[in-house]
């Protein structure tokens, strides 16, 4: 029991299950997106707003990207630390647009992925070098397109902008996570 335990099977399925929960519940999309102005006196709202999508492809794109991510770092993850690595990541990709650019409009769990990537290359980078440093770089590209596409609508996220501020706090709490975490590390 406690190998199935240890491997980042239990995280990916809850969220993922609760993203196709909210994706389905308008009453519970309302109850878990930021209101204007009022961040702290609903935290749930603070990791909530990630759970909820704009529609059912940005939704499916976000849970693959998720389950991908856990696949292709399952050796880097236990679910506590997963679970641990996606709260520090939805916070500061929650944090960064409300207090860099005071955008309290935006939804996703993408902000969340660009954090569990960047602690995996952060981490991959103590193991590899190389390997490390291709993931760093590649994250990297990928917030200078967001920045150089900012504002662009997207068609099939109903017209919406990416939501770049969310990638980059996701990205800061990701690397914040490393250091950490640590301990969690060590617990393994």
């Amino acid at each position: 029991m406690h190998g199935l335990f240890a491997k980042p099977i239990i995280t990916p399925t809850m969220i993922s299950l609760l993203i196709i929960a909210v994706a389905y519940s308008s009453r519970t999309q309302e109850a878990l997106v930021l209101v204007n102005g009022d961040l702290w006196s609903q935290i749930w709202r603070v990791f909530g707003t990630h759970l909820v999508h704009l529609n059912l492809m940005h939704a499916g794109f976000n849970i693959l990207g998720l389950w991908l991510l856990t696949f292709l770092f399952k050796d880097l993850f236990t679910n506590r630390l997963l679970f641990n690595v996606m709260l520090f990541s939805a916070l500061f990709a929650t944090l960064v647009p409300v207090y860099i650019a005071n955008d309290y409009h935006f939804v996703g769990l993408s902000g969340v992925l660009h954090g569990v990537f960047t602690y995996a290359a952060l981490r991959t980078l103590t193991i590899d070098k190389t390997r490390g440093v291709i993931l760093l770089v590649l994250i990297s590209s990928k917030l200078a397109y967001d920045l150089l596409t900012a504002g662009q609508s997207v068609d099939w996220l109903n017209g919406a902008p990416v939501a770049y501020w969310c990638h980059i706090g996701g990205v800061l709490g990701g690397a914040i996570a490393v250091p950490t975490l640590r301990r969690t590390l060590i617990n393994r």
